[in-house]
């Protein structure tokens, strides 16, 4: 054979090997890449998901115990200068749950090593667990529906001088809401006022002039501001102190939020629901959630109290 000729094929096998190692390589960085991309989708959702546990965990903590012990323990925490925050789970187990006597048994099916928390027990800068109670306000409303109440009972409290009520309304559900605010009175001794047709009065969003879910449209009662009603608690009728102010949703989903305050008020953030928010960031994927912990005072029952079943005889009246 030629020599000329076979170092030619021999240059040509060459190039040829060349090209596939060169398209194997690309194939193998491009399936790698993949590999890896693929592996931190994998991480962000678990990753995702820890901290999604993990902030409804630290939320169940608190709602799943007793109201009184944990407005009690919300008070006490917010009345001190720094406030009431919390950067790990060590210092909210410690520093709220320990010293307020909250159980806190959910927080424990969760191992110490295993909270997205930034503490001195972990290497990882890049996670971290906040947890901040404060007090909630116009912004912050929760959906009642039909057959629920929002009330809030004035039982046991004896200085609401200066104190107003600011109810405000928002739509939770595609049709309008129509609903009712009902004002009960009564004294000292456990009388209550003898009900009037103006104790009760219906409402409806949107507010834009028209209901069309309500006949005659001229028994809807007006806002006294957008969306929203102001009422002082000090309100007395026929020598009957205001008792109880009540919400009652008749159709769609209610969102409603409430505040009390007053230039001259002195308890009206003892009146006022409460807010948490659980705040945790695992290896950068963040979740966060709120819940509004219901005041005493506010903590509503169901509409079937709102009914009398009588034979036609006596008196009807409120309950």
């Amino acid at each position: 054979m030629n020599i000329k000729k076979m170092k030619r094929y021999q240059g040509q096998a060459i190039a040829i090997v060349m090209v596939i190692l060169v398209v194997a390589t690309v194939l193998g960085a491009s399936l790698y890449s993949r590999m890896i991309k693929n592996r931190e989708a994998i991480i962000d959702t678990k990753e995702s998901a820890r901290a999604i546990e993990q902030a409804d965990t630290i939320l169940d903590t608190v709602i799943s115990s007793d109201i009184f012990t944990v407005q009690s323990a919300i008070d006490a925490c917010l009345k001190k200068p720094e406030g009431c925050t919390f950067n790990s789970i060590v210092d909210f187990k410690t520093s709220f749950l320990g010293l307020y006597n909250i159980d806190s048994t959910i927080l424990n099916e969760i191992p110490d090593t295993e909270w997205c928390s930034n503490t001195t027990t972990t290497t990882d800068t890049e996670s971290s667990i906040s947890i901040i109670f404060g007090y909630a306000g116009l912004g912050d409303g929760q959906d009642w529906e039909v057959g629920q109440v929002m009330a809030l009972n004035l039982e046991g409290v004896s200085n609401v001088a200066g104190c107003n009520l600011t109810l405000s309304f928002g739509s939770s559900s595609s049709e309008e809401e129509v609903f009712t605010i009902k004002k009960v009175y009564r004294d000292v001794s456990g009388n209550v006022k003898p009900y009037v047709e103006d104790d009760m009065l219906m409402y409806c969003l949107p507010d834009d002039g028209t209901c069309s879910s309500v006949a005659p449209t001229t028994s809807v009662e007006s806002f006294t501001s957008p969306n929203s009603i102001s009422i002082p608690l000090y309100e007395v009728k026929d020598g009957y102190p205001l008792y109880e102010i009540r919400v009652l949703p008749l159709k769609g989903t209610l969102r409603i939020s409430s505040q009390v305050s007053g230039a001259t008020c002195a308890i009206g953030k003892d009146l006022n629901n409460y807010k948490m928010n659980s705040k945790v960031n695992c290896k950068g994927d963040y979740r966060e959630k709120q819940v509004i912990i219901p005041n005493i005072h506010n903590v509503g029952y169901p509409t079937l109290f709102d009914y009398t079943i009588y034979n036609a005889t006596g008196v009807l009246s409120p309950n």
